[in-house]
This record gives structure tokens, C-alpha cells and sequence, in this order.
């Protein structure tokens, strides 16, 4: 007796395919037939299972890390709130190690460094467009009105192929003559940085930060920091890498390695990247013949006349106000220094430098920042 037995080798629903089996009626080989059917569609059913798991386990790891990621932000962004509002000085330094703690955390996650972080006032975050170099910074103010500065930076490593996560050490009141030391992460001129410029010499990369310091009641700064990189991922700040000779406040120190500006704690002084323009005027001397005046009192002696040619360079800038004492008798007194209305001077990177040009047009609507009158706030209050 012959028997006719369809069974359905395809597990995709919009194809079915029936193989058609004819043989003699053994009971046998009707049970070794059907214990074969049934492995071989179980194994076909597992192969694509494991197929599918392996296509989605990228993006189910990466929801996953996004989800921590977001842990930590949410966690660094409220005890900086803890942080700030702490009465206590010794409760404000808890809080700060815990925002340390979390940001470290943050860092240690594969590939963190292109986690978009919500930076705030109370933490502000800052990453080079490379993503080899990105710093996180705020200030715990103190009892005595005073500020402590806090930091983290994440490095790339050359050598080893890898991120490295560095806590930086504020130690500003060991500094002597801080404008002209090179520094390291267990030594920093603490600030907090709201800007960073990402700029090349060769092979050899800049990381210029702009960033502010309060130092005491009386006194402020406004800091242009360079950071570079070593192929171990070591940190250094300071360098050589400004062109100032002409620039009358660093008139008694013209070769720094970075560049400090303080004035009046009641003042504001306005220092960003901006798009600005720069008028350039040079004197071309021409020295016009004497001639005799029939019946002048005096002869008409030789007359240079310049010729004055302008160029204007349009570019990205450091644009900062121009500081000046109240009184020159109080010169060197940094209290009594106050932005100098409507004169704003800049710096500009050329032949991998940053040059100092005075007295610049600052009228361009800038891409980069807002107005000059924004007031920046420095993570002392949270933002509303």
C-alpha cells in the first residue's frame, strides 16, 4: 500500500513548499522519517534564530550603553544641584567627589567620548572636534569667598590605542609667576573653561581653553589656557604659542605660556571665539619736492605724506575687552582694572601662532557666541 505524506519545509510563511514522499507501508520507515524531518526543521529554526540574535545584539548593546550613559549624565547634573545648594562647605566637597565619580564613570564606557553630554552651568563639559581630548570642569565655592576648582579630562593615547581618564589637582596657590609654567593634571592653574579651540601645528595638536577663575571677593580672571597632548595621554597645560609683543598689558611679561586677565570682581569682561573683523592700515612714506614760495614767511619745507592702504581680514578670533586701570598710580593693583568701553582687542592663529592685533572692528554679528552685553555665568547658581 502506497501513502502520500506532505510536510512543510520552509518556516517563512509567504513561501510554502511541500515535498511530496511516496513509499511502502513500514511502520519503521514511516517513524525514522518523521524523527529525520523534525531534527533537520528544529536545526534549520535554530541556525536562523541565532542569525537574527546576531544582527540585532549591536543595537540592543548600544540601547544599553545609551541608557547608562544617561544614568550617569542625570546623576552628575543632580548632585551638582546638591552640590550648589549645600550650606556646608565639607557637604559641597561630597557632593563635588560624587560629580568626580560619575563623570569617571561616564568616561569609562566604550566609546563615551561621542556621548553628547548636557552641559550646564554647573558642569560644563567640552570636547575637541578630533574627539581625542575632552574636559569637564566647576567650581566649589568656599566659606571664605573663595573658589576651589575641580576637573576631568579623558585623553586619547597614541601608544596605547586607548582613552585615558585623568582627575586634575588645583593647585593655584603653590603656582608662583603662573603665567610662565608649564603645568601637568597634578599641578593645574584651575578654571572653569567654557570654550575650547581645537588648532594644528605639523602633526602636533593645540587644545587652546578659554575659561574663567574667580580668585577672592575683590578679584577675577579670565584665563586663555593651551592644553597638548602626549603619546602616553598625558596632560600638560601651558605653552609658548603667543605672539603678544605689542600688547600693553603684557607689556612687563611678553613670553607666556598662558595668558591671565584680572581685573574687578564688580566688572565684567567679555572674552570668546568669535567671527570678527580686523582693519589692517599700512604707510606707504611719499617724499613731495620743496618748493619756493614767492612771497611766503617760511620756505615750504619737504612734506611726507603717507599713503595709506587697508586690508581687512575676516576670520575667527579671540575677541576680549581691553582692560585698563581706573588711575595709572594704580597700575598694579588688579582690583582697579575695568574693561575699557568700546575697545576690544583679539588674537588670531597665523603661522601657528596665536598674534595679538589692537583695536579691532567688533561690530560682526558673530556665529560662534551671543552678543557682547550676554553676561557668561560661571556654575555658581543653577540654571532656570
Amino acid at each position: 500500500m502506497l501513502v502520500v505524506i506532505l510536510f512543510q519545509t520552509s518556516i517563512i510563511p509567504c513561501y510554502c513548499f511541500y515535498n511530496v514522499f511516496y513509499f511502502s507501508y513500514n511502520k519503521n520507515s514511516l517513524l525514522l522519517l518523521l524523527i529525520r524531518k523534525f531534527e533537520i526543521i528544529k536545526i534549520h529554526k535554530l541556525k536562523i534564530l541565532f542569525y537574527i540574535l546576531l544582527l540585532i545584539s549591536p543595537f540592543i548593546g548600544k540601547s544599553q550603553n545609551i541608557d547608562l550613559l544617561n544614568q550617569f549624565n542625570d546623576s552628575i547634573k543632580a548632585n551638582a544641584l546638591l552640590m550648589v545648594g549645600a550650606q556646608d562647605f565639607e557637604q559641597k566637597i561630597i557632593y563635588s567627589d560624587k560629580v568626580s565619580y560619575f563623570v569617571q564613570k561616564l568616561m569609562k564606557q566604550e566609546k563615551s567620548i561621542n556621548y553628547k553630554m548636557d552641559s550646564t552651568n554647573l558642569v560644563k563639559v567640552l570636547t575637541s572636534k578630533n574627539k581625542k581630548f575632552r574636559i569637564f570642569t566647576w567650581v566649589v565655592p568656599t566659606d571664605d569667598n573663595k573658589f576651589i576648582f575641580k576637573g576631568v579630562v579623558q585623553t586619547y593615547s597614541k601608544s596605547r590605542k586607548d582613552y585615558r581618564i585623568i582627575e586634575l589637582k588645583d593647585k593655584t596657590h603653590s603656582i608662583h609667576r603662573p603665567y610662565s609654567k608649564m603645568l601637568s593634571a597634578a599641578k593645574w592653574y584651575g578654571a572653569y573653561y567654557y570654550k575650547v579651540i581645537q588648532t594644528k601645528r605639523g602633526s602636533k595638536y593645540f587644545y587652546t581653553l578659554l575659561g574663567w577663575k574667580g580668585n577672592d571677593k575683590m578679584v577675577q580672571s579670565k584665563i586663555v589656557e593651551i592644553a597638548t597632548i602626549k603619546n602616553n595621554g598625558d596632560i600638560s597645560f601651558g605653552y609658548s604659542l603667543f605672539k603678544i609683543k605689542d600688547y600693553e598689558y603684557f607689556k612687563s611679561t611678553p613670553s607666556v605660556k598662558r595668558l591671565i586677565f584680572s581685573y574687578s570682581s564688580k566688572a565684567t569682561m567679555y572674552l570668546n571665539y568669535d567671527y570678527q573683523t580686523i582693519v589692517l592700515k599700512t604707510y606707504k612714506k611719499t617724499k613731495h619736492k620743496k618748493t619756493k614760495q614767492k612771497y611766503g614767511f617760511n620756505a615750504q619745507a619737504a612734506v611726507e605724506k603717507p599713503n595709506e592702504k587697508i586690508k581687512t581680514i575676516k576670520d575667527n578670533l579671540i575677541v576680549m575687552d581691553r582692560l585698563v586701570p581706573v588711575s595709572p598710580e594704580l597700575k598694579e593693583f588688579s582690583d582697579f582694572y575695568y574693561p575699557e568701553s568700546n575697545i576690544m582687542d583679539a588674537l588670531r592663529f597665523e603661522k601657528s601662532q596665536w598674534r595679538y592685533y589692537p583695536d579691532i572692528d567688533a561690530r560682526t554679528k558673530s556665529s560662534s557666541s551671543n552678543k557682547k552685553q550676554k553676561k557668561i555665568e560661571y556654575n555658581l547658581t543653577p540654571s532656570k
